[in-house]
């Protein structure tokens, strides 16, 4: 049995995210890059429509619109600028509950758009999620590992939305450590 798909924002059966929720998308202002970073980008503002099509990616594995997120994501690379694709991931908690990482499903998909390996670099420490914590409280971001090193790889490390950098940061002081030459952040939404 096939079932119909259904726009994650607006809940209309057909394409995800539907025409009418795609033009009501913005595109994301600016990101100020964060320490450690060369470059970040998102491609959404994270309000609207596109809050929706996040959020029930992150929170209900509503996976009928990564396809295209992870196309829009893939073309804040520019030609030439990474050698491979990562994640920031989820907390191991999160992960087990949800039954997935959300980041790793963009960071996969990204990577298949262009046409780069996607490596499992990071691990997070155990601690509490950015999510619901103060802009004080996520100053300092949340603690990785490296599973592996990067030596002299240009690194693309993908997350699901930019709020204050700390995430990122805190993956590029990692990947540095394991050998990164470059670290591009790159995210579906940046609140405004």
């Amino acid at each position: 049995m096939l079932l119909a798909t259904r726009c994650p924002a607006c809940r209309a059966v057909g394409p995800a995210p539907c025409a009418a929720c795609i033009a009501a998308m913005a595109p994301s202002a600016a990101v100020p890059v964060p320490p450690g970073l060369d470059a970040c980008r998102a491609l959404l503002d994270y309000v609207g429509p596109a809050r929706q099509v996040v959020a029930q990616l992150k929170y209900r594995n509503a996976r009928s619109a990564a396809a295209w997120l992870a196309t829009g994501v893939a073309g804040l690379a520019r030609p030439g600028e990474v050698d491979l694709v990562t994640w920031a991931p989820t907390t191991e908690l999160r992960r087990r509950s949800r039954g997935f990482d959300h980041a790793e499903v963009l960071a996969r998909r990204v990577a298949a758009e262009l046409s780069l390996p996607c490596w499992s670099v990071l691990t997070r420490a155990p601690g509490p999620p950015q999510t619901g914590r103060t802009l004080l409280e996520r100053r300092d971001g949340p603690e990785f590992g490296a599973r592996r090193t990067v030596e002299r790889a240009s690194v693309l490390v993908v997350d699901d939305v930019v709020t204050t950098g700390a995430t990122l940061a805190a993956a590029a002081r990692t990947l540095r450590t394991a050998g990164a030459a470059r670290v591009i952040g790159v995210a579906a939404a940046h609140p405004r």
